[in-house]
């Protein structure tokens, strides 16, 4: 993620990637029905999945040492803290 490559997806082409589009598909769902607050779904998407990317790097660099079960567990209190911030 880190080092550049000719062929990576750039922002623009986000809504297109297998990993982020289902979420992005979930986040538009939800700023529609009011459950998140109104905003540009890609940003609110991003904010939701960067920090989890974040995480992954660190583990896979062996600065997070937790088991799956407690590193996934890291990951869903993540999430829920972004998602604290964007829900209505």
């Amino acid at each position: 993620m880190a080092e550049r490559w000719e062929g990576a997806r750039r922002l623009d082409e986000f809504a297109g990637s297998p990993a982020f589009a289902p979420v992005l598909d979930v986040v538009r769902q939800g700023v529609r029905d009011g459950v998140l607050r109104d905003g540009d779904p890609l940003e609110i998407t991003l904010a939701l999945t960067t920090p989890v990317l974040g995480l992954v790097q660190l583990r896979h660099g062996g600065r997070i040492e937790l088991s799956e079960k407690d590193f996934r567990a890291l990951c869903k209190r993540t999430v829920g803290r972004v998602l604290d911030g964007v829900a209505t």
